[in-house]
């Protein structure tokens, strides 16, 4: 299953107990991982066994009705969100012949696309009936989740500022600053002092 191994590398946290060195890296409590698994004879779907793969069956089960995503496991919502990346994302496109440039790059291209498709793209399905009963409530997923009470237009998104996270940004300590600078030229590293 390479898959979940990525999985456990890419989510997983630092286990902080207090004790000098390194920290255990774990997956949190919040990711719940469950699988489908269609059996095919030829063209024909003859089963579909579904499985949790981390976290408890109740765990999902509660995650699935907090959603309203449905009342058993289904793959179909992440295969959606998987074609919509695809579309938008040229790298990420199967065969295709524009590869990524470095994973920055990438990544900011994943989180461009994933907040466009829950704030400023009403999604059918999320839709519901207007007032007057004969038109429609467009809805994004954010506005189905409860984050916002409109649909977004792509220039107030990126107008948008993000306030930083505590301790989102590494420390830096005066050795690493000093050195940055002395790179880039613009100061001179600090004298050091001889012994007499």
């Amino acid at each position: 299953m390479g898959w979940y191994r990525a999985v456990r590398t890419v989510f997983r946290v630092a286990l902080r107990t207090g004790q000098p060195g390194r920290p255990r890296l774990v997956l949190p409590d919040t990711v719940l991982l469950a699988q489908v698994i269609k059996s095919h004879q030829g063209r024909r779907l003859v089963d579909v066994t579904r499985r949790v793969v981390y976290g408890t069956a109740e765990a999902v089960a509660d995650a699935i009705a907090a959603t309203h995503g449905g009342t058993q496991i289904n793959t179909s919502y992440i295969e959606r969100l998987n074609a919509t990346f695809r579309a938008a994302l040229a790298p990420l496109t199967r065969r295709g012949r524009r590869l990524a440039h470095g994973a920055a790059l990438l990544t900011s291209g994943m989180w461009l696309v994933g907040t466009t498709y829950n704030f400023c793209w009403p999604h059918a399905s999320l839709r519901l009936p207007a007032l007057g009963g004969r038109t429609w409530q467009e809805r994004t997923p954010a506005m189905a989740a409860g984050l916002t009470d409109q649909v977004w237009t792509m220039d107030e998104m990126l107008r948008y500022r993000v306030l930083p996270v505590e301790g989102a940004l590494p420390r830096q300590t005066d050795d690493t600053a000093q050195a940055r600078t002395a790179r880039r030229g613009r100061a001179k590293a600090p004298p050091t002092e001889v012994a007499a």
